[in-house]
């Protein structure tokens, strides 16, 4: 626990005689000696244990990668492991593969994390080791020369020859082969169809009520719309926009309307897990001028597969769309996709949901075990909702950032 949760936990770990641990990353000295002043307040006898240590962090789309300075990092593990236990968090970095991504609640924001989950850990996101473990690695020897160490397996990625395009095709043009569409007049949100994660579009027709542009805004959606109008992109708002006045130029007396809703993640840890900013979708709804529009067509996109996708529809330019690649592998090895040029979205390897990518940075790759690889000819399948993309698709050996 941290100071405050320390003090929060008590009476009730007295009541259960539950072992109580902190969460820390620095100054062990301080936070043990916290600790040891709790257990000899009641009597207790427990071991010293911090059950996460911070080696590192995750990162938030549009920052900087955080990075923590090796040899401080080190030195201030052995200072805990000297006074107590420790168990790094994180020890081994990883992947948020597919939507699982979290968000860190600030305010009235949620700032949505990338796919990758290094964390700037002792092994990195493929699991190979990293300055930190080399370091930790020679001081824990000097200090304990008795245990028994071992040189680190170290495995190598590949950059493949690229993949290349072969079919595309609009969302809007394929969304009844992937979505069956539910009718509300009143919008409903993911939850409310057992939909957890992904996207969801909302369809209606609106008649032109006057002569002049019409206004038009949305209510309390979350977390990233687009909207369009007879096809046409008009605009695209992100939490703190959403609400903000949409003007729509009618061609006929009817116009079809497409609101298409991006779950950017949930939060997923402190004050906020069950806030209302967590339902996402339309939210109270869309307005054209003073009323409320009706009468929607709701497609639930939660993107578990990319299996039934209909590329012989056609694809237009500035739509949400599929972007479908092949490559050919005689061997397997680990890989980064390069996803430079590309707006936001995701992608799936042989049907699997690597995970989200975004320009906006900071990282611009995608992490394939090998393990989703086979040999032979293998699918990659982009849906991209900006309309960037590329005729081919490269690979690279090692991660790719972005100067923030």
């Amino acid at each position: 626990m941290v100071h405050g949760e320390l003090v929060c936990v008590q009476v009730h770990s007295l009541l259960i005689d539950i072992l109580v641990t902190e969460n820390f990353g620095s100054r062990a000295n301080e936070n043990f000696q916290m600790m040891q002043a709790f257990f000899d307040e009641y009597g207790k006898t427990w071991p010293l244990m911090c059950m996460e240590f911070w080696d590192g962090w995750f990162n938030r789309w549009g920052d900087e990668v955080i990075r923590r300075e090796p040899e401080e990092l080190a030195q201030s593990v052995m200072d805990c492991i000297e006074l107590g236990s420790i168990n790094p968090y994180m020890f081994h970095g990883g992947t948020n593969f597919g939507f699982m991504n979290g968000c860190s609640a600030r305010c009235q924001i949620d700032l949505s994390q990338v796919t990758s989950y290094d964390y700037d850990a002792i092994l990195d996101e493929a699991g190979n080791p990293t300055q930190k473990f080399y370091i930790l690695q020679k001081l824990m020897m000097e200090r304990y020369p008795e245990l028994d160490y071992a040189e680190p397996i170290v495995k190598k990625a590949k950059a493949f020859e690229p993949a290349e395009l072969v079919n595309r095709v609009s969302l809007f043009e394929t969304i009844d082969a992937i979505s069956e569409y539910h009718h509300s007049f009143y919008p409903k949100n993911m939850e409310q169809f057992d939909q957890s994660t992904g996207y969801i579009l909302y369809k209606t027709e609106l008649e032109q009520d006057k002569e002049e542009v019409e206004r038009f805004r949305v209510i309390d959606g979350r977390d990233w719309i687009h909207v369009f109008a007879d096809g046409c992109k008009v605009t695209t708002q992100y939490q703190t926009e959403i609400g903000e006045d949409i003007t729509l130029d009618f061609k006929s007396k009817q116009l079809d309307l497409a609101i298409f809703v991006e779950n950017r993640g949930r939060v997923n840890y402190g004050h906020k897990l069950t806030a209302p900013t967590q339902s996402k979708g339309l939210g109270r709804g869309a307005m054209a001028d003073l009323h409320f529009i009706g009468n929607w067509k709701i497609y639930p996109l939660p993107l578990e597969s990319v299996s039934a996708l209909d590329y012989s529809k056609t694809w237009q330019e500035n739509q949400p769309a599929f972007y479908r690649y092949t490559c050919n592998l005689s061997d397997l090895s680990d890989t980064y996709i390069d996803m430079t040029g590309f707006g936001k979205g995701v992608e799936f390897v042989n049907n699997v949901n690597i995970g989200r990518f975004w320009e906006k940075g900071p990282i611009l790759y995608l992490y394939i075990p090998k393990g989703y690889l086979k040999k032979g000819e293998n699918e990659i399948v982009v849906f991209e909702t900006e309309g960037k993309y590329r005729e081919r698709l490269p690979f690279s050996q090692e991660p790719i950032y972005k100067e923030i």
